[in-house]
């Protein structure tokens, strides 16, 4: 529950509420096996699911389970607009990539060259050691707000003081490279970079250089929390002695009564996390990494590109792990926050993406996915 900011894990019935099958490549026996794994939350009195599986650039299915807002009974689908939490990783990556491919940066870059803030480090911090999650730098959530309110997404912070209050420690936590320790502010630091190099704000050059282009167009940088989002599910945690203890120790005393606790994301922070986007989408920027229509082979290189460093982690790539499942290559990211639950997975061998965004923090989308990737092995859809 303490943790449930941050998941970053290795990997290890029937639709009865109306909402549509859609598009599917598989046969019936298994969609219901994979329905099954969501019967629990299919009906409209709960938060839920949504759903896709691709191999080789064509959708197999894809699909809906419970409520996207329990006030309305409004039931998730395909095109339900989901915070994705850390999986965004990938796209601030992204950004970073591009900008690598055209020259104006390298890996080897020294970050304060852009940054001026971390001049003030003895050691140098390069664009490797943002992206690799290996900088030094004291991730915010672990440091006090000035303010003495908690960083739970309830209260509103932005990414300025997120990336302040990480930069006013006066020493790294090691030398750049030396460890791998996980941190957001290395991500909300590389949006900075994009924003410097490019002149435009990091959701602008997101949507005209990233999502536009591969026809992503209802995919986001959420870094304004009046925006209006078309089709956006309401993120739920379950109203149990965990969470109202948990909700509790940041100063925010809720009622027992009730099932379900609505959390409203009210901190536009963005790099680490902050992409609204849905599976339909998803399934476009998955295609693209089976056909390399957008940024050719480079783009896809970059983005599996993977460094050794001073210490023994050498599996994560750009916003990205590269990881095994049953003897399997994985390419995959885990994202969690309170009413967020998201995983993306490929199997880069077999052409195969398996997509799960969840509106409720318990959702657990790793364990998910790993069931719809039990089915598709035991049905020979993935050798």
């Amino acid at each position: 529950m303490r943790n449930i900011s941050i998941l970053f894990i290795s990997l290890i019935g029937l639709t009865g509420c109306g909402q549509n099958e859609l598009k599917s490549g598989i046969s019936d026996s298994v969609k219901i096996r994979i329905d099954s794994l969501f019967s629990e939350f299919d009906n409209l009195n709960s938060p839920g699911y949504a759903i896709g599986i691709s191999k080789n650039g064509k959708t197999l299915y894809k699909n809906g389970y419970g409520s996207a807002n329990l006030d309305y009974n409004i039931p998730i689908e395909s095109n339900s607009a989901f915070s994705i939490a850390s999986v965004s990783k990938q796209f601030t990556a992204a950004c970073i990539a591009l900008l690598i491919l055209e020259n104006k940066i390298s890996l080897e870059s020294t970050a304060a060259d852009f940054i001026p803030e971390l001049r003030k480090y003895s050691d140098t911090i390069r664009i490797k050691h943002l992206i690799y999650n290996t900088s030094g730098i004291t991730d915010y959530p672990r440091l006090n707000r000035k303010s003495g309110k908690s960083w739970i997404t309830f209260n509103y912070f932005d990414i300025d003081e997120c990336i302040s209050t990480s930069l006013e420690e006066e020493t790294l936590q090691f030398t750049p490279g030396d460890k791998w320790d996980y941190c957001n502010v290395n991500f909300m630091l590389l949006t900075k970079i994009v924003e410097k190099i490019s002149g435009q704000s990091f959701s602008e050059f997101a949507k005209r250089q990233l999502f536009d282009p591969l026809g992503m167009k209802n995919t986001l940088i959420n870094d304004d929390i009046t925006q209006i989002i078309k089709n956006r599910v309401t993120p739920y945690n379950p109203r149990t002695e965990e969470y109202l203890d948990g909700y509790n120790e940041y100063g925010i005393k809720l009622k027992k009564e009730g099932e379900y606790i609505q959390h409203p994301r009210n901190s536009p922070h963005y790099g680490g996390s902050g992409v609204v986007t849905t599976i339909d989408d998803l399934l476009k920027w998955s295609s693209n990494m089976t056909r390399k229509s957008f940024g050719g082979e480079e783009f896809y290189d970059l983005m599996h590109k993977t460094i050794k460093f001073n210490h023994d982690r050498d599996n994560q790539a750009f916003g990205l792990y590269i990881g095994d499942f049953n003897g399997r290559k994985i390419v995959a990211w885990d994202g969690g926050d309170w009413g967020i639950s998201s995983q993306l997975l490929r199997f880069p061998d077999d052409g195969i993406a398996v997509i799960v965004l969840s509106n409720i923090g318990s959702g657990e989308a790793y364990r998910k996915v790993n069931g719809i990737a039990d089915i598709l092995i035991d049905e020979e859809i993935l050798k």
